[in-house]
């Protein structure tokens, strides 16, 4: 009764140790990285790619604040503030003939003593 004892161990013990070696971790495969914004050189500083094409972007602007004071600046008022923001778009692409350039410039104005316009 001793050796079945031995033999039924032993043979639980090798069931054991081969069944720890079969279950390897799984090793995934890291992801590629990601380029979301490529930078375009062909036209200077500040253009990027737009993804999917071969155009290149360029985004800038600017806001201005500004106080006038003073008598009757604002109408009835002692001063008046005035506000403007700029942004453009410039699209640049080559093409057979050269480069093809699209300019869409929006400015917005606002002024307290007026009512609201834009100048498109």
């Amino acid at each position: 009764m001793n050796i079945k004892s031995l033999l039924l161990g032993s043979a639980a013990a090798l069931a054991v140790v081969s069944g720890a070696q079969a279950a390897d971790a799984i090793v995934a495969a890291e992801p590629e990285p990601v380029e979301y914004v490529r930078v375009c050189d062909a036209y200077g500083t500040g253009y990027f790619y737009i993804p999917g094409t071969e155009t290149c972007l360029k985004i800038e602007g600017y806001i201005r604040f500004q106080v006038n004071v003073g008598e009757d600046v604002g109408g009835d008022s002692d001063w008046d503030a005035v506000t403007r923001g700029q942004v453009q778009f410039t699209a640049k692409s080559d093409t057979e003939y050269g480069p093809l350039t699209g300019v869409i410039v929006m400015q917005f104005n606002a002024d307290n003593a007026t009512a609201q316009d834009a100048i498109l």
